[in-house]
This record gives C-alpha cells, structure tokens and sequence, in this order.
C-alpha cells in the first residue's frame, strides 16, 4: 500500500506495528474496513464475521497468520499492554474516537521496553471497524487488510482468550444489533475436552464468568443473554451436539444460580465449531481447545 512503512525485526526486541505516515502521523482511515456492517451479528461473528460498532467507538483486529510465527506478539494501546498474540491467534479491541498510540513488538518480554518508547499514533472514526495482521517482509511487519479479505483469514483463527488487558483506553466492545438493539458484550467460555459440566469449565473461564454475572447485575439495560455451545471435531457428530448443548445449559444454569433472570437467556447448540475445521484429531491442539465453548452475548433492550 502507498506510504506503508515496514520496520525490520531485530533480533530481541523490534517494534513491528507499520506506519502509514499522514504529515508524520499514522491515519487510521487506512485500516478502514471501508464498509459498514449493519446486519445483526451472529453469535459466532467474533471468529469470523465482525459487527459494527456503537458511533461512540472504533474497533481495532490484530490478527497473527500462524504461517508468520515470530514468537508472541506484544500488544499495547495508549503504551499501555493489552495482550499477547500466539501464532494463529487475533484480538479485537474497542476504544473511544480519536487519537491513540498503537504498538505491537516482537521479544520485547518481560521488560516491555517498547510500550514506552514505540507506537505510532492513529485517528479512529466511530462506529468503523480496522483490520491489521502480522505479516513477513523485509523482518515481521503490520499491514492494513481490507475488511473482506480479513474475515476470510479469521475464519482459519482463534480469538486469544488469554487476554489481560491493561491498558485503560480500551473497552468491551458494543455492538449495533437490528433495530436500537446493542451488543454489549460479546465474550466465550471454555471447556475441558468432552467436559460440560461446571466444575469442567476452565478456571480462567469461571472467573470471566463471574465477571459477565456482576456486568449483567450491574447494567439497567440488558434485555437478553444468548448462550451457543460448540465443541471440538473430535468424535461423533450427534454425540458434539449433544455435549454443545449441555455446555450452553451449564453455562445457563450458572447464570441463573447467580440470579439472572431465566427468561432473558436463550441457549443453543451447535455442535461442532468452524473454528475446529482443520483441526488435528489430537485434544492439545490449540484450535481443538478454543472450540470447546460456549460464546456468551449479553445485549440491551
């Protein structure tokens, strides 16, 4: 693309975020998807298919092709870290309109030096959405990708769950729904292999849970809770649906034992995720492991 700076990786440490330079500032219209996406979003839509969001935000997706494979990828938003991409993996992050520093780096662990010292700065419109991934050219670089090509390559990747965002400007996503309805949270669970009960659940995964139930508790404004359960591709197709199913209702019951009202959540089955398509037959695959789940969206009135 025209003005798109490449940074070399440099051994330990390398800043890797591209600069697509504007008077000496990074515009962020060049990572515009460079089209709106107003359909209601699909309960799988954070692998593969992003919605749009609120006017009073921007999404960012970082995405890291497992053919780059350069080690972790760090993340910071504002200098501050936001998480930490295996290959295979993405992010996607929501702040506030307008000005933000943005940061990816190579090797830079467990000093973080970068996200002081690098960054370029980027204007982000409401309610648009911008694609970034990882990519091989002279060293490891960023590069903007169209919407429609991005979505294409996110169907092949997991959305990282490790995530320990620290850095402040960022926010839970909101998404515009049909009508005035808005996701406001968007967010999955995972499971042991062939688990579905509670005390199988992930233990990072519980604690997100119990975040979700105190935002739920907290919020005036959410009209319903909508629960798909996925698994693996591995074993029997009637046998996936049916341990899809009875994630999703575990998850359901925790909620309610929590004491969110039963009649605002909806739970589903699915059966076997997309995201497992190419998957190994091994249980440590880690795309094996992001399929065992249940994608929680919380929305408004």
């Amino acid at each position: 693309m025209k003005g798109f700076k490449k940074v070399n990786n440099v051994m330990k440490s390398a800043l890797i975020i591209s600069a697509m330079l504007a008077s000496g500032s990074l515009q962020a219209q060049v990572f515009q998807s460079g089209e709106n996406n107003t359909a209601t979003p699909s309960l799988t839509s954070q692998y593969f298919s992003m919605p749009q969001v609120v006017p009073e935000q921007a999404q960012l997706v970082y995405y890291y092709p497992a053919s780059v494979n350069a080690g972790p990828i760090n993340i910071y938003v504002d200098k501050e870290f936001h998480t930490a991409l295996l290959p295979g993996e993405f992010t996607a992050l929501c702040v506030n309109t307008g000005q933000h520093v943005l940061a990816a780096a190579v090797n830079d662990a467990p000093l973080y030096q970068q996200k002081a010292t690098a960054g370029v700065h980027a204007n982000f419109n409401g309610g648009k959405t911008y694609f970034v991934r990882s990519a091989v050219g002279d060293g490891v670089v960023s590069e903007a990708v169209p919407r429609q090509e991005a979505e294409k390559e996110l169907l092949e990747m997991n959305r990282n769950t490790r995530l320990i965002n620290r850095a402040s400007s960022v926010q839970n996503c909101r998404y515009v729904g049909s009508g005035n309805d808005v996701t406001l949270i968007m967010d999955a669970v995972l499971f042991q292999f062939a688990g579905s009960r509670y005390d199988q659940m992930l233990p990072e995964s519980q604690a997100k849970l119990d975040r979700l139930v105190e935002f739920t508790k907290r919020s005036n404004n959410v009209g319903s809770i909508n629960l798909v359960g996925y698994t693996d591709g591995i074993g029997k197709s009637e046998s996936n649906r049916r341990l899809s199913q009875a994630r999703a209702e575990t998850v359901r019951q925790a909620l309610v034992n929590a004491g969110i009202d039963s009649a605002i959540i909806h739970v589903q089955g699915q059966g076997v995720a997309q995201t497992a398509g190419g998957c190994s037959k091994r249980q440590d695959d880690g795309c094996n492991k992001m399929s065992r789940r249940v994608d929680v969206m919380i929305n408004s009135h």
